[in-house]
């Protein structure tokens, strides 16, 4: 079963039911912060480069930066991995070929596994390629990622990658380092690709999160396909600029894929990329900017929901089971002037329940103001 769109889904739930004036809409994790305006100037620049083919590979104008980023970011021992870095048109793009590749490369394997609830993109490859999309539902106890000692070893032989999303969405949560260690050795022994989506990588509240990528290092990064892009760290979602990092293996018959079939970022906006990933000044304003929205909806919540601010990403996760189906509750919310994601429908329905059905995803990424409004709203009409 391939997972719809869950901004298609809420519209076709809302379309029968009136909307409010001055509605605020909180269903979509599009940043709203402002773009760096230094990049304007260098596209400018670069203006007469949109009448050239970019290219598909890192090069001059694209990874450099990026390289130098990886090793402060990761602690890594050189900062020359350009040969490892491609471009790619944001991640959602990226994942979806990443994971076509995967299945190419083990073609003699049938399953992808999932975290249950998760981005819609995931499934699409396993769904269209005739592949099994083996969701498994996570939970709180797990810190909403996927227990790997629940896994048994027959699905992992059959494995053609695993889905890695940290910090989570929806639920903000920060994979452990030994968490990740533990997935990679696993990896390792059984042979799939890791394909970690990394797009929130900067947005968190205290602690940088680890990554997959250190704990690969060792091994030349075997195995493994991470995504970012600026869509989130930068609040530039309309660049539709992002990078792939791994195996120079992996990344050479990545190449391969995308220079015959993929879109290529335009030279301009490669050279601004590179531009934005160099400067931290704007992606620390940024950060605390969330954490402010943050502390504004955990102070301003009320205490029934047993809210606990995550420790990354922009989205609020909240419980509202008690008050109606995620459904249900999507539907109050809207008439009474805010528009919310039934957890529900960043999941795929399998034979067991999932703990997504009792929830709503709330998207902070509006003004304080809207923030203040969005949590009056929620107290006033769930009780």
């Amino acid at each position: 079963m391939v997972s719809l769109s869950p901004f298609q889904r809420t519209r076709e739930l809302l379309k029968n039911y009136p909307e409010k004036n001055g509605w605020i809409d909180m269903s979509i994790g599009s940043p709203k912060h402002e773009i760096p305006s230094f990049i304007r100037e260098i596209i400018n620049d670069n203006f007469t480069e949109f009448q050239n083919y970019p290219s598909a590979n890192a090069n001059l104008n694209f990874g450099v930066n990026i390289s130098k980023w990886l090793s402060r970011r990761h602690n890594l021992k050189t900062d020359d991995y350009t040969s490892n870095i491609l471009p790619i048109s944001g991640s959602r793009e990226g994942l979806f070929f990443g994971s076509l590749l995967a299945k190419k490369i083990h073609n003699n394997k049938s399953i992808f596994i999932l975290p249950n609830p998760f981005y819609p993109v995931y499934a699409t490859t396993g769904y269209y390629a005739d592949r099994e999309n083996l969701t498994i539902n996570v939970s709180k106890e797990d810190d909403f990622f996927i227990n790997l000692n629940m896994v048994e070893t027959n699905t992992w032989s059959k494995t053609i990658a695993f889905y890695l999303c940290s910090p989570s969405n929806p639920q903000g949560s920060i994979a452990s380092k030994e968490y990740l260690e533990k997935l990679y050795e696993i990896s390792l022994r059984y042979n799939f690709i890791i394909i970690a989506d990394e797009c929130y990588s900067e947005i968190y509240r205290d602690e940088a999160p680890h990554s997959i990528i250190e704990v690969a290092e060792k091994n030349k990064f075997k195995n493994i396909l991470s995504f970012n892009s600026l869509s989130k760290r930068s609040n530039a979602p309309g660049l539709r600029s992002g990078f792939v990092f791994g195996e120079k293996k992996l990344i050479n018959k990545f190449f391969d894929l995308r220079n015959v079939s993929a879109p290529t970022v335009p030279t301009p906006i490669q050279i601004a990329s590179e531009a934005l990933w160099d400067d931290e000044n704007h992606v620390i304003e940024n950060r605390e900017l969330y954490n402010q929205k943050f502390e504004l909806f955990q102070n301003n919540i009320d205490k029934k929901f047993n809210f606990n601010t995550p420790r990354g990403g922009f989205f609020a996760w909240l419980q509202i089971s008690e008050f109606g189906s995620d459904e249900e509750v999507a539907i109050k919310l809207w008439s009474a002037g805010l528009k919310v994601i039934p957890g529900s429908y960043l999941s795929l329905n399998t034979s067991d329940p999932s703990s997504a059905d009792n929830f709503i995803r709330i998207a902070l990424v509006g003004s304080n103001s809207e923030v203040e409004q969005a949590v009056a709203i929620i107290n006033k009409v769930l009780n």
